[in-house]
C-alpha cells in the first residue's frame, strides 16, 4: 500500500492510498477530504471523515485502468474511465498539473454522483509532484507484476496445472 497525505491550513487537503488486495486480486484507490488542521503542530487530521459517505471514496480499478495510470506518468497523456454501479456513477481522471502554463506533477480527481439523486454529488483531487508520482508508478507497476500470477513448480515432480487448449472464442 502506497499512501500520500496532502493536509493544509485552510483544511482543503487530500489523503490518497492505492493498493493490491491479493485475495480479491484486485486494485483499490481512495480518497478522503481533510477533516481538521492543529496550528500548533502544523499538522493535519482525516481520521474524522473515515466514515462519512461524502468525504471518502474507494475505488475498484481494473488492470487497465492501472496500466492507463503508468501511462499517463510516462507519456502525459491523460488517462480517464468510468464506472457505473447500481447506485452510483465514478468518473476517474489522472493526467498533467500545470501551474503558471508549466507542468508542476500530475493530478488525480474521482467523482461520485447518486444515479438516484445527481445533487448527491462529491469531488476528490490530490496532486502529485514528479517525485511522487514516480513513487506512484513504481508502487503501481510492482503491483501489477504481483497480480499476474505463474506456476512455477517448487520440487520435483509437481505437476503442472491442467489447461484447456481453445481453438475460438466461441468454447469459453
Amino acid at each position: 500500500m502506497i499512501h500520500f497525505y496532502k493536509p493544509n491550513a485552510k483544511v482543503t487537503g487530500t489523503a490518497c492510498s492505492f493498493w493490491y488486495n491479493t485475495n480479491e486480486k484486485s486494485f483499490f484507490s481512495s480518497m478522503i477530504k481533510q477533516a481538521s488542521w492543529d496550528s500548533s503542530k502544523r499538522q493535519g487530521s482525516f481520521v474524522k471523515n473515515k466514515k462519512v459517505p461524502d468525504k471518502n471514496v474507494i475505488v475498484k480499478l481494473s488492470a487497465g485502468e492501472v496500466g492507463g495510470i503508468l501511462d499517463s506518468i510516462e507519456s502525459n497523456r491523460e488517462f480517464s474511465a468510468y464506472h457505473s454501479s447500481k447506485n452510483q456513477i465514478t468518473k476517474i481522471k489522472f493526467g498533467v498539473y500545470e501551474r503558471d502554463g508549466k507542468q508542476v506533477g500530475f493530478s488525480y480527481a474521482v467523482n461520485k454522483e447518486n444515479k438516484e439523486d445527481s445533487t448527491d454529488k462529491s469531488s476528490f483531487i490530490i496532486g502529485f509532484t514528479f517525485g511522487e508520482a514516480r513513487l506512484l508508478k513504481q508502487y503501481l507497476q510492482k503491483a501489477l507484476d504481483t497480480s499476474f500470477s505463474f506456476y512455477t513448480p517448487k520440487e520435483e515432480g509437481d505437476s503442472q496445472p491442467q489447461t484447456k487448449e481453445v481453438d475460438s472464442f466461441d468454447s469459453w
